[in-house]
């Protein structure tokens, strides 16, 4: 298997980075599966977003839900906000809808607008 994200000062692929390596490779340990999805929505996500979109992963937690927990992956963009909708549903239809239940509710995407 080939390594979906590598150790170093941040941790990333081609595409994704994060904030909170540690967090988000001690995730990644404890749900493997989700390493060849994040592998195979890059391809989705580029041909929606563009290669120049940052996609910054994050570990999700609800402190009002006890053991709730999920990878959040921003899809960080200043587009405008109908035109980002737009292309995150097309990702969706495109791609993560069928992909959706081999996340076991422990991945989704969404929008950052910064």
């Amino acid at each position: 298997m080939t390594a979906v994200l590598t150790l170093g000062e941040t941790l990333c692929t081609t595409h994704y980075v994060t904030r909170a390596p540690e967090a988000v490779a001690a995730f990644l340990e404890r749900y493997p599966f989700l390493i060849p999805l994040l592998t195979e929505a890059l391809g989705p996500l580029t041909e929606a977003f563009g290669t120049a979109t940052p996609l910054v992963v994050a570990v999700e937690t609800d402190p009002e839900v006890a053991g709730w927990v999920e990878l959040r992956v921003d899809v960080e963009t200043t587009l405008p906000a109908d035109e980002a909708d737009r292309r995150l549903e097309a990702f969706d239809t495109a791609w993560w809808l069928d992909n959706l239940p081999r996340a076991e509710d422990k991945l989704f995407f969404t929008l950052a607008f910064v």
